[in-house]
């Protein structure tokens, strides 16, 4: 399972289909807003805003403006065809197709009939090792042009999308086929040359280009002898969606254009809020810019008609941020209406703005949260929901607001700030490099790599007034200058099957990897089986089972109306899981399933189950 999941290729397939259609999707632009995106980087969208508009138009040392001679600026046309060329892809010529419509110099083609001929897409193609062509992939660029005619293709692009939203019926669905239709011909043609079928096709673009996507997607079956039925379509940022279960529609959830038409059909909400969930598209991804950080800038509605808005739309946006989610840690516990909450605030705003979910402009998320940050230092912060919150690289603080989290500091000095004292909660270490710490609510944060915490400790005035306390995570507990803060009694297993026994006081009982067998006391004990399959018998008094990742396949014993049962990163949830969703009946005993994990409730009655003592994360 992932936010990026298609057509059940499995996880690894998925994920590798998705890298080659961005790298070709971002390649079509050829690096045109490398300039806003250098800018706007160092400079942001607030104050340092001409400064960055500034950039966007004439570079800079490390970026290409729109406008062409300015000497000092890099060749951000080799770097766009470096870059494709890494992710192992070559385009493929006019001449290797046998075509004769338009192309410019860099090899880009354009679109063939009057009214469609600021179209532009990119044919390349991967080969295998003995050079045999393999795969070939079609990327339809945006609303721009290349530099040398960039406002006027630009108008007649933007004719384009206005005839789309509100233009002849269909106009939208047979784009591709009137911009397109001799060359589409030609590659379907070569393909076949080279012994491939349309199931070794990728589709792909960006904006104005991922309505191309959709458009061949919906005329697939009736055109070019149905060659291309069978390809693989992954659109990003596109107004449209096909009437099709072929395409794969990417977008950020604040990107105006993504979604903006109703399949393709123009209303009132295109202009204004139009997040209504859509069955192809990913519904609930956030680029977390300094627009939608801003109160100010949000001063006025979010629309297409909002240029600000805009900044959501960047395909060097989505290059980044939407890589950062393929490659996070957490990439299996997402599905497509996942709320997933990007890092991409500039320079000047990351030093002061907290990346969290304000849900604006969209319908109510719903689920877990997860928060990816970038690869400089960000501060991350968790609401009072279950969180999963990452790092990255970088020098990262978080903060959270309770519940069942996951927080992964990644490369970097990581600080966790408590935003209260340490005596507020429990602390324990299980030896494998997690800090877990519970809250005086019995939330429970599950952490790693996470170098200190700060906490707030009584200070002046008899404590009127709070100091900020920072605690080193060491193997004993937590050291602040002479003072330690020891962590709960626990027992810990190994990597083989090991029998642990709690302490009559309450213990964590961490087996994790191995067959083991954990044994609870008379008072309040956690149980962290891990890996394995784990037998776990409850002593009495009120107990937490944590079961996170893959767990195998465990059996709890004595469990009790007053115990808690916490499924926290696990496999096959949805947003707002019931966990009779996950329950079956077999014989007298409860099974629980997570995707190939379960636990089974030795003894214990479907019926006699409550949500309130099931968490589910």
């Amino acid at each position: 399972m992932g936010v990026y999941d298609y057509k059940n290729l499995g996880t690894a397939d998925a994920k590798a289909l998705f890298s080659d259609a961005m790298a070709i999707t971002l390649y079509s632009y050829h690096n045109l807003d490398n300039g806003f995106a250098s800018g706007y980087q160092h400079n942001g969208f607030g104050l340092g805003l001409p400064a960055t508009l500034v950039t966007a138009l004439i570079g800079g040392a490390d970026s290409q403006g729109v406008i062409p001679g300015i000497p000092w600026n890099p060749d951000s046309e080799k770097a766009a065809l470096d870059a494709v060329q890494k992710a192992g892809w070559t385009p493929i010529s006019a001449a290797q197709l046998g075509y004769d419509g338009k192309v410019d110099a860099r090899g880009t083609f354009f679109g063939e009939k009057a009214g469609y001929t600021s179209a532009q897409v990119e044919i390349l193609g991967k080969y295998d090792a003995q050079g045999q062509l393999s795969e070939i992939g079609i990327a339809f660029r945006g609303t721009s042009g290349p530099r040398e005619t960039l406002i006027s293709d630009s108008i007649a692009d933007a004719i384009n999308d206005l005839l789309a939203a509100m233009g002849p019926k269909d106009y939208a669905k047979n784009y591709v086929g009137e911009a397109f239709g001799e060359l589409l011909g030609d590659v379907a043609a070569f393909a076949l040359a080279n012994g491939l079928s349309g199931k070794d096709v990728l589709v792909s673009g960006h904006s104005l280009g991922g309505l191309a996507v959709n458009s061949l997607a919906d005329l697939s079956n009736d055109k070019w002898s149905g060659f291309y039925k069978d390809a693989d379509y992954i659109a990003y940022a596109s107004p449209t969606q096909s009437n099709t279960d072929k395409v794969l529609n990417v977008g950020y959830e604040n990107d105006p254009v993504f979604r903006a038409l109703d399949g393709s059909s123009f209303n009132l909400s295109s202009v204004g809020v139009h997040d209504a969930a859509k069955a192809s598209a990913t519904d609930n991804i956030v680029s977390f810019n300094d627009h939608y950080a801003s109160t100010v800038w949000n001063v006025l509605p979010f629309s297409i008609l909002n240029i600000p808005t805009w900044i959501s739309h960047l395909p060097t946006a989505y290059g980044d941020g939407m890589n950062r989610v393929l490659a996070s840690t957490f990439y299996d516990l997402t599905g497509k209406d996942s709320t997933i909450i990007v890092a991409n605030l500039s320079d000047p705003a990351r030093t002061n703005t907290w990346v969290q979910d304000l849900n604006r402009n969209a319908e109510s998320h719903k689920g877990s949260t997860f928060i990816i940050g970038s690869e400089g230092n960000d501060l991350i912060q968790g609401g009072q929901g279950n969180d999963y919150l990452e790092g990255r690289a970088g020098n990262d603080t978080f903060r959270d607001g309770g519940g069942y989290n996951i927080l992964l500091g990644g490369q970097g000095n990581n600080v966790l700030d408590l935003q209260q004292s340490v005596k507020n909660l429990d602390f324990a270490n299980d030896g494998a490099g997690n800090l877990y710490i519970r809250d005086a609510h019995g939330g429970i944060s599950i952490t790693r790599d996470i170098g200190s915490l700060v906490s707030k400790e009584s200070g002046f005035l008899w404590g009127l007034f709070k100091d900020d306390v920072t605690h080193s995570v060491t193997a004993d507990g937590l050291a602040a200058g002479n003072d330690l803060t020891r962590y709960a009694s626990s027992q810990k297993g190994g990597a083989g099957a090991d029998t642990l026994t709690a302490h009559a006081g309450g213990d964590w009982l961490f087996g994790l990897e191995g067959n083991d067998h954990l044994i609870g006391g008379k008072g309040n004990d956690v149980f962290v089986g891990g890996a394995g399959n784990d037998l776990m018998a409850a002593g009495g008094g009120s107990d937490t089972f944590l079961f996170s990742g893959g767990f195998g396949q465990d059996r709890v014993v004595g469990y009790q109306a007053d115990d808690q049962l916490v499924f926290l990163g696990v496999q096959g949830v949805k947003p707002n899981d019931d966990f009779r969703a996950h329950a079956t009946t077999v014989g007298q005993d409860t099974v629980l399933t997570f995707g190939g994990d379960s636990v089974t409730l030795v003894g214990v009655g479907l019926e006699s189950l409550a949500g309130g003592g099931i968490v589910i994360a």
